[in-house]
């Protein structure tokens, strides 16, 4: 008698015989591609493109705030915002953001309707 060890899984049942013979894979729906199991979730692609974005913004940001005009020139580099908004697009989203929160808590503020008589 041949003893028969098999693995359960969401994905997929795995079973395994004690002699050594290759393992027999079958997939619980039939409907279902093996592709589907395979390769990177679409949330981890996302995450990865969205930091290595994050990270070279910031390098071109910094470098064109920080790097004098002369080299930028010598580099090839000749038309690029000026200087005034390497300070006034950060301030300009502090404020918004300090505003939204304020504006939040303005909503969410209770009214004691005592102490208005």
């Amino acid at each position: 008698m041949e003893d028969s060890y098999s693995v359960c899984s969401p994905r997929r049942v795995l079973s395994v015989s004690k002699k050594r013979r290759e393992a027999t894979v079958s997939f619980a729906d039939p409907d279902v591609q093996a592709s589907e199991f395979h390769g990177p979730k679409p949330a981890e692609v996302y995450g990865f493109v969205g930091s290595i974005t994050t990270v070279v913004a910031i390098v071109i940001f910094l470098v064109w705030a920080y790097v004098p005009e002369s080299w930028l020139h010598s580099i090839g580099i000749f038309y690029y915002l000026s200087r005034y908004w390497a300070l006034a697009v950060p301030a300009y989203a502090m404020m918004a953001v300090e505003l939204a929160l304020y504006t939040m808590n303005l909503v969410e503020t209770v009214i004691n309707r005592s102490m208005l008589k």
